[in-house]
């Protein structure tokens, strides 16, 4: 419990520090996150084997070791914003997806019956999976060697 309140503090500090001119407000950042952090699981197929480069960047966004230059800012914004829509667009589908299943199950429906649904529900989590490659992908090509190994090196602490 304590650790679920420390993680949700972090993140709406996290969002207090997001600044950017073509995002929504600070209040519709923190409810998404909120929303985000009610929802149990992962919507991806790799777990803990990827970084959230982006999710990095923000965090070290002024750090003088990681020396963001002004052009890389608005293209690792961009890179983030398509990602975050992308993934919690998935997420939602993915949920709903997963409680209709679950609940399915335990009602005693035969499997043969739910195949469609997981078949539905893996394709959908492989997409999100996609989405976090491609945003790593996007991330490294912005970031210089110097960066990016200040990035992972960071993660690896």
């Amino acid at each position: 419990m304590l650790k679920k309140a420390l993680i949700m503090i972090a993140g709406t500090s996290l969002l207090f520090a997001m600044q950017s001119t073509d995002t929504p407000s600070k209040t519709e950042k923190i409810k998404k996150y909120k929303k985000h952090m009610k929802m149990k699981g992962s919507p991806f197929l790799i777990i803990g084997k990827m970084p959230h480069l982006t999710k990095l960047v923000k965090k070290h966004w002024d750090d003088p070791k990681l020396a963001l230059r002004d052009d890389q800012k608005p293209k690792l914004l961009k890179i983030r914003k398509e990602t975050i829509k992308t993934v919690m667009s998935l997420a939602k589908e993915i949920r709903a997806l997963e409680n209709e299943i679950a609940a399915a199950a335990m009602k005693g429906e035969m499997p043969e019956n739910l195949k469609p649904k997981v078949d539905k529900l893996a394709k959908l989590k492989a997409q999100a999976t996609m989405a976090h490659i491609r945003c790593i992908y996007n991330t490294k090509n912005v970031l210089d060697e110097a960066q990016l190994n200040y990035l992972l090196n960071l993660k690896k602490r």
